[in-house]
């Protein structure tokens, strides 16, 4: 005699002995439970699981080629426009919008108070948008 255990959805488990044949068909069950599982998610992987290595993807699909051209051309300007920018505001910014830290994590980091880096970010904006001739 062998005894199967089975857990209730509610969390609550029973115990039955069965004959080896019940148990061995139990067994049988229980690997072709586990290999359909196996194949119907053996092709799914998360997208969690790439932006966590850095990896992310951008939908192009319902751009024309239009906005996407405008949208690099934006792009380039900025980048233009940041390197008027000090070292020390790059860096602020490299770290609010690069590595996704709050002003308060930087704030700490640099031994300021959230406000200060709020109005430092401000200061940025400000030089920006007159070199981008906004």
């Amino acid at each position: 005699m062998q005894t199967i255990k089975y857990t209730f959805a509610d969390g609550t488990t029973n115990e039955v002995e069965v004959t080896e044949d019940i148990y061995l068909i139990h067994l049988e069950l229980l690997q072709q439970e586990k290999r359909n599982h196996w194949r119907e998610t053996r092709r799914h992987t998360s997208l969690y699981y790439f932006t966590d290595m850095g990896i992310d993807f951008e939908d192009t699909r319902t751009e024309n080629p239009l906005d996407l051209y405008i949208r690099k051309e934006n792009i380039a300007s900025i980048r233009k426009a940041m390197l008027y920018l000090t070292v020390k505001r790059r860096e602020l910014i490299h770290k609010a919008f690069f590595e996704g830290k709050t002003f308060r994590a930087i704030a700490r980091e640099q031994g300021l108070s959230k406000s200060a880096i709020s109005q430092q970010m401000k200061t940025v904006y400000k030089h920006l948008r007159k070199h981008l001739g906004a």
